[in-house]
């Protein structure tokens, strides 16, 4: 953040200099031609300072497993109309082990779901690191979700105005009964799409000639998410016998939300019979207890299952935990509501090391032993 924060203080520094050296000029009576030109090569390189101040050099988190990545598209289609009326997509960037040579159909499968208004790189460190300890992961981009996807035709999709409504909308603490109605739609149409692409990756796995496919165990799945990501993966594991184990980054239990009654959410809070890891920061930590849609959260944090797993990182927001901490650490304070005070770097190394162990604990993962 020091970086942003000198690369504002500079753009300030230029504004300033250019209206006093336009002063000058008008002053000395120069040209209204060389003022307006003094006055656009001011916007140019401010706006590269800003560019810089939003924008940062990113620095790449280091994978630490001993095995290359590699990246492909794919994508499925659906009967469903898309924003743009034409027929939904789901975008599919599977990361892989490239130079694994191991045995067939050993290699563990993650399928990620981004957050609201995230991206198919939403966790894109995160990815690499488990490739390069031998996971196959599925990052799945929601169309209508996503702040933008690409159709496999190169045709750019932005978020749906919908959803962006309903995300305006919805309040929790205040109308519960149109909430529930939003969660539950969002459920629907994030864990259809998973549904999907899992079902498709089991059809495909015998027979594909992706070398993806022909080492992925596509017996069982682990599936994770960020924000609404995170809450479609614990409804995943509620409902598929195919899931072994689920991560959520500071995610409510939304499909777990069955109604409401006077004011209150009604939750299924039977136990997960899976491994649960979930991770929090500043933004709910404190709130669990006292925001409706986090009952479950609250529960499970206290419960003696071991097969919960809770982590909470102080000193970041909530997009604190994805990858844009990395690549704008401005947007991520602006989104995320708290100023960071552990380097992004840092902070996603600790991320990856802390699912990284909760597999290596959890999950049995052949390929990386």
């Amino acid at each position: 953040m020091k970086f942003t924060w000198f690369m504002l203080a500079v753009a300030i520094v230029e504004l300033i200099a250019v209206i006093i050296l336009l002063k000058k000029m008008k002053k000395r009576q120069i040209g209204r031609e060389k003022r307006f030109l003094a006055f656009f090569a001011y916007l140019v390189i401010s706006l590269v300072t800003i560019k810089f101040a939003v924008f940062p050099p990113v620095k790449e988190v280091k994978t630490t497993g001993s095995y290359q990545t590699a990246a492909e598209d794919y994508w499925l289609q659906t009967t469903q109309t898309g924003t743009d009326g034409e027929n939904r997509e789901i975008q599919v960037r599977v990361w892989y082990p490239e130079n694994y040579d191991g045995a067939q159909h050993s290699v563990n499968v993650m399928v990620f779901s981004h957050g609201s208004c995230g991206t198919i790189d939403n966790n894109l460190s995160l990815y690499k690191e488990l490739a390069s300890h031998g996971y196959v992961v599925l990052a799945v981009a929601h169309e209508g979700h996503a702040a933008s996807m690409k159709r496999e035709n190169g045709k750019t999709i932005s978020v749906s105005k919908d959803f962006l409504d309903e995300m305006m909308r919805i309040s929790p603490q205040e109308n519960q009964e149109e909430a529930y109605k939003i969660f539950e739609k969002w459920m629907e149409e994030r864990m259809s799409d998973l549904n999907l692409v899992m079902d498709d990756f089991k059809e495909k796995a015998d027979n594909s000639d992706a070398f993806y496919s022909r080492i992925a165990d596509a017996d069982e799945f682990i599936v994770a998410g960020h924000s609404a990501g995170g809450a479609a993966a614990y409804g995943m594991a509620r409902t598929r016998d195919d899931v072994c184990a689920c991560i959520a980054l500071e995610s409510p239990f939304m499909y777990d939300i069955k109604g409401v009654e006077n004011g209150n959410f009604v939750f299924d809070s039977s136990d997960y019979d899976i491994p649960v890891l979930s991770i929090y920061t500043d933004a709910s930590y404190s709130h669990l207890g006292e925001w409706q849609q986090y009952k479950n959260n609250a529960l499970f944090l206290n419960s003696s299952n071991p097969n919960y797993v809770n982590i909470y990182y102080p000193g970041i927001g909530h997009m604190g935990i994805c990858d844009l901490s990395l690549a704008s650490p401005l947007l991520s304070m602006i989104l995320g509501g708290v100023y960071p005070e552990v380097p992004a770097e840092e902070q996603l190394t600790q991320l990856n090391a802390d699912c990284l162990e909760f597999l290596d604990t959890y999950v049995e993962n052949a390929s990386g032993k």
